[in-house]
Order: C-alpha cells, then sequence, then structure tokens
C-alpha cells in the first residue's frame, strides 16, 4: 500500500516532467530520423551538437548580460546565432565524415560520426572549461505549482517553454518534409536517389540539406534545456543516446511514433525514479532491448515485404 500511494503522489509530477524530457528526446531523435530516411545514415554525435548548442548559449547570454543587455534580447541572438553555427557543422560533418566514407567503406560513417563527438567534447573542455556553467532562463526560476488533493507538481516556466518550443518545432519540421517542395524532393531522395536524380533533384544537395535539418535540431534543443542542465562538455552524451534509443523505439522511419515514443519514455524514466532515481536512466535501455527483442523494427514501425 505505501508504494501505491507514494505512486499515486509521485505520477502527476512523474507525467509532467517526464514529458518536458520526453519532447527533448523526440526532438533530437527526429534528427536522426531525417538523416536515416534521406541518406540511410545516422550522426552519432547528435548529442554533442545538442551540447554544441549549450555551450554557445552560454557564451552569448554570458556575453549579453555582461553589457548589460536583457535576457529575452541574449534569447533572440542565441536563436539568431545557433542554429546558423550548427547548419555549417552540420554541412561538414556530411562532407568529410560522411560522404568520403559511404564510398570507401560502407559502414566507415559510424566510427567517423563517434570520433566526431570525441573531437567535440575535447574541444568544449578546451574553449570553455570541465565544469559545469549556469545559463540563466528568461522565464525566471520560480516555479509553478498545481495543488489539487492529490494531484500535485511543479515545473519550472523554463520547463513550460521546453516542452511547447520542441513540440512546436517538430510539429513545424514535419509539416515541412511532408508539405514543402523542398520536403517532397528529399522525400524522393529517401525512396529512391537515382530517380530522383533522373528528375531534376540535386541529390547531394538534398542529403546535406537533411544533416543540416539533424544539426540544427540537436543545436536548438542544446539552446532550450542549457538552463536547466546547465552547459557543461558531456551534458549531451545521455540525451543523445536516448535520443537515439528513442528512434529505435519509434521506428527509424515514423517520425510520429518517435514523437510518442518520446514522450512515453520520458514518462517511464521518471515513474521509475519516483521509487529509485539511480534506475531513471537504466531503464531506457532495458526498454530498448525488451522492445526490440519483441519488434524488431520499433513500436511503430511496419515490417515491409516485397513480391517476387
Amino acid at each position: 500500500m505505501d508504494a501505491l500511494e507514494t505512486l499515486i503522489r509521485g505520477l502527476p509530477q512523474a507525467i509532467a516532467s517526464g514529458m518536458v524530457y520526453g519532447s527533448i528526446y523526440a526532438l533530437i531523435a527526429q534528427g536522426y530520423y531525417v538523416t536515416f530516411s534521406t541518406t540511410q545514415t545516422l550522426n552519432f554525435a547528435q548529442g554533442d551538437f545538442l551540447m554544441i548548442g549549450g555551450m554557445l548559449a552560454f557564451t552569448i547570454f554570458g556575453g549579453l548580460a555582461l553589457s548589460g543587455a536583457p535576457l529575452v534580447l541574449a534569447l533572440i541572438a542565441a536563436l539568431a546565432v545557433i542554429p546558423v553555427v550548427l547548419a555549417v557543422m552540420g554541412v561538414v560533418v556530411e562532407r568529410v565524415a560522411v560522404r568520403p566514407l559511404r564510398r570507401a567503406f560502407s559502414l566507415g560513417w559510424i566510427l567517423s560520426t563517434v570520433g566526431v563527438a570525441v573531437i567535440l567534447r575535447n574541444a568544449a573542455e578546451v574553449i570553455w572549461g570541465r565544469e559545469p556553467k549556469p545559463v540563466p532562463s528568461v522565464f525566471g526560476d520560480t516555479a509553478i505549482r498545481v495543488d489539487v488533493g492529490l494531484f500535485q507538481f511543479g515545473v519550472l516556466p523554463q520547463e513550460v517553454f521546453i516542452l511547447v518550443a520542441s513540440l512546436a518545432i517538430i510539429g513545424a519540421v514535419l509539416l515541412f518534409l511532408k508539405r514543402s517542395l523542398l520536403g517532397k524532393a528529399m522525400a524522393a531522395v529517401a525512396l529512391n536517389p537515382g530517380a530522383a536524380g533522373l528528375m531534376g533533384i540535386n541529390v547531394r544537395a538534398m542529403v546535406v540539406l537533411a544533416y543540416i535539418i539533424s544539426s540544427v535540431l540537436a543545436g536548438v534543443g542544446g539552446l532550450l534545456v542549457v538552463p536547466v542542465l546547465h552547459a557543461y562538455s558531456l551534458m549531451g552524451v545521455l540525451p543523445g543516446l536516448k535520443a537515439f534509443a528513442v528512434a529505435i523505439i519509434g521506428g527509424l522511419g515514423n517520425p510520429f511514433g518517435i514523437l510518442i515514443a518520446g514522450l512515453l519514455l520520458g514518462i517511464v524514466e521518471f515513474i521509475v525514479a519516483i521509487f529509485n532515481a539511480s534506475l531513471r536512466d537504466a531503464v531506457t535501455f532495458f526498454l530498448l532491448i525488451v522492445i526490440l527483442a519483441w519488434r524488431p523494427l520499433g513500436l511503430f514501425e511496419k515490417p515491409t515485404g516485397e513480391k517476387v
């Protein structure tokens, strides 16, 4: 009975916090979906691109704060600078770490993108140091509390912003991919690159665009979470791994499945943390193993059959 009462009391907070962090996992995982669906490759430095976004946010916020500029201006500046920097990084990774190795050795890009992740972490330690660096929230640090009987939870305004912004960005990206001409061109490249090229679509440009979108999503994710997690060189490791788990669980070819899987995983993590916070991270990969043993393509991915 004590365990049940603990669960009932902690469940509202677990759902609220889980949706916040789950939305970030889903946001990063959409980057995996974009590159995989277009190029059949993944950027395993995705979590460290999130870290670079957080570090750049720390630099921009810190620099403007020293000059006396308001935090809102710092947020606008970060939203202007970080996507541009991450877009350039995405182009460089695709051109240097992925494209040459896809030709020379079919799986060489896996190790090369892991190498990019290590380089970024070491570079961040050299440039910014190892200590976690606080970044202020534009929305303040006073928690919003809901207290209705057993239904009690609290969230920071920044966490509400994380959830709303993440869902809005995911919606905008999916709308772009499904409705815009560029999105349809990327889908054509994903379906058949040769035929897409014959139809006049610049296949290489679409591949680069996929990496740009993926990198920008991670960088903006870093900007969103850095006031909550603080900026440090390893801040992207676990979110990147969990986002990859979310992409696998939801189905690498199913963006809506990835969104649902991200939110559910975040909630499950915090439900487990009600009883033992040390198991919060382990449950992600336990679920990954169990689900893949049951459904190797993920929960929401349907197997495709070929007629011979």
